[in-house]
């Protein structure tokens, strides 16, 4: 009995369908960002940002399926001013050039101006469906600014900066990273050889010519000397 269920088991595998493949590839992106949102008083040193960071990624040195894509992250962030850390948390929205969307959520900590973390890809749809992934995530803020809230519920604060992704891993099952576009010429994708050239031959060089007219002269017998 022993070895007919292990037939039978060995049946159900191969009848199985095969797991799906996915090539999995990498690229370095670029974006900057501007937020905008409110900043409430939580606590005696501690104040709370409940807003978005909108912004476009760019692949470098490329362009790919995420090149120009747009973003949304809904975002919150809390600031120790008395220790001056940051801790941020949010979920982001990506919209693909060609109207495909990835979903992501990110996390970091640091201190105001700089904040670095994780960013997770958690699905998409269309030619991204089923993607996954994530990279280190650098968030650096150049510009920012408040304004007291005419509500009395907080302030309004608005800020620029750049998002740094410097190695986007991600895998989309049953699809290689060039079928879907998604690197370009940037990091990950696979240069092409330039055709081979051979070298010029060099010329052998020409036997040196007066330049001036010959004069005539006398012939000087090798044996008068």
């Amino acid at each position: 009995m022993a070895n007919i269920a292990s037939l039978f088991a060995l049946a159900g595998l191969a009848l199985a369908p095969p797991p799906l493949w996915a090539d999995q590839g990498t690229a370095k992106i670029l974006a900057p960002w501007e937020a905008n949102g409110q900043i409430y008083q939580v606590a005696v040193d501690k104040l709370q940002f409940i807003g978005t960071f909108e912004g476009i990624m760019y692949i470098e040195h490329g362009q790919g399926l995420l090149d120009a894509a747009l973003f949304t992250c809904p975002s919150t962030q809390i600031t120790e001013v008395l220790a001056n850390t940051i801790k941020g948390h949010g979920y982001c929205t990506i919209e693909s050039p060609t109207g495909d969307y990835i979903y992501a959520e990110y996390s970091c900590d640091g201190e105001p101006g700089s904040c670095t973390g994780t960013f997770k890809l958690t699905g998409g749809t269309g030619k991204l469906t089923g993607i996954s992934g994530e990279s280190d995530l650098i968030v650096r803020t150049a510009l920012s600014g408040t304004t007291t809230d005419k509500a009395g519920s907080g302030t309004v604060s608005a800020a620029k900066g750049l998002a740094i992704w410097p190695e986007m891993r991600f895998e989309i099952p049953g699809k290689s990273a060039e079928a879907v576009n998604m690197l370009g010429t940037g990091i990950g994708a696979v240069p092409k050889s330039p055709p081979f050239q051979p070298k010029p031959t060099a010329k052998p060089a020409e036997e040196a010519k007066p330049s001036g007219p010959t004069k005539p002269g006398l012939v000087v017998d090798p044996s008068q000397k």
